[in-house]
């Protein structure tokens, strides 16, 4: 199982990276008369890449965030309905408790 997880990561990561390197690549090199970038497109690669980081970091960010924000309103309206149910479990007893007739036994002389 750890395996397919990793397998499964790295996959991800390399999807990733291709995918950075194609738009990066599609952005900043202009000509390919040359075996070395020039200048200018080095610079808009490098920039590319940290650009690219960064959204993501602060996309993971976001949805960890939101993760957080979700399993909390889950909590709470789960507890809120468990104290509902308990609610009504106890007004039923009550309500059932009061409504039984109290019979008392007669004293014999």
């Amino acid at each position: 199982m750890d395996e397919e997880i990793q397998l499964k990561n790295i996959k991800e990561f390399l999807q990733n990276y291709n995918k950075i390197t194609d738009d990066c690549f599609s952005q900043c090199v202009y000509t390919l008369s040359q075996s070395r970038l020039t200048g200018e497109e080095a610079l808009c690669a490098s920039n590319c890449v940290q650009k690219s980081k960064f959204v993501e970091q602060k996309c993971m960010q976001a949805f960890i965030e939101h993760q957080q924000q979700s399993m909390q309103k889950f909590v709470e309206e789960s507890s809120q309905k468990q104290a509902e149910q308990e609610n009504t479990v106890v007004e039923s007893n009550n309500s059932d408790t009061e409504n039984k007739e109290i019979v008392k036994p007669e004293l014999t002389k």
